[in-house]
């Protein structure tokens, strides 16, 4: 059996799940996916980073002059808040602003843009914010499906910038719904930044709109 190895995460792509750990000793680095990590599919108490500790066990059936893997992983700093900020099982995400908000709330939130919108066409019978709004959001839920779906089988992932480019072009509701729905990306505060950035740029749009539009009826 392949002994035990130690080395530190250098490199570390959590939008695609895998990293490189350089052994002890500074030898060829491992590859590394997320789904090696123990306790992975019962939830970690954070994301892997640059710097974290490894304790790992090599593949054994990696072929001979292939990239070598890594079958058993044990990251030390997630073992260590494992054991002191353990939370159960049933406890929403931590540290999200949007794992608080009540889910009435959630569907007022992504209908609001909708009815804004008809207002354009009313005044202006422009419908292209009605239909930004109504196309982009069906198309943004079935995007988070999707890397939802490819999250749970360990698969490659659709990078954030993607999901976020969406979410700008009108799909930030469709995002906002699946998120409940799917309890996706919840976790990701990097991620939840730039969504929420994304949906106060909306609404700051939406009320520059609305204060020229009172200023001319006034």
């Amino acid at each position: 059996m392949t002994t035990q190895q130690k080395g530190i995460l250098v490199l570390w792509n959590d939008d695609k799940g895998f990293g490189f750990v350089r052994p002890e000793g500074g030898d060829k680095d491992f590859f590394v996916h997320i789904s090696a990590i123990k306790n992975y599919h019962k939830g970690l108490s954070r994301r892997p980073t640059t710097g974290d500790t490894v304790r790992f066990q090599p593949d054994s059936n990696a072929p001979d002059g292939g990239q070598r893997r890594i079958s058993h992983a044990i990251v030390e700093e997630l073992e260590a808040a494992g054991a002191t900020d353990a939370a159960p099982a049933s406890a929403a995400p931590s540290g999200t602003a949007f794992s608080r908000i009540p889910g009435l709330l959630i569907k007022l939130l992504a209908i609001l843009p909708v009815l804004f919108s008809l207002d354009v066409v009313l005044r202006y019978h422009n419908p292209m914010p009605l239909a930004a709004y109504v196309f982009m959001t069906p198309l943004t839920i079935m995007y988070y499906a999707e890397d939802k779906r490819r999250a749970l089988q360990h698969l490659w992932r659709i990078p954030n910038v993607y999901m976020h480019c969406f979410e700008i072009l009108g799909g930030w509701p469709g995002a906002l719904l699946a998120q409940n729905a799917y309890r996706h990306k919840l976790k990701r505060g990097t991620y939840q930044n730039g969504f929420w950035a994304i949906v106060a740029l909306h609404g700051i749009a939406w009320a520059v709109y609305f204060y020229f539009q009172s200023d001319l009826g006034g």
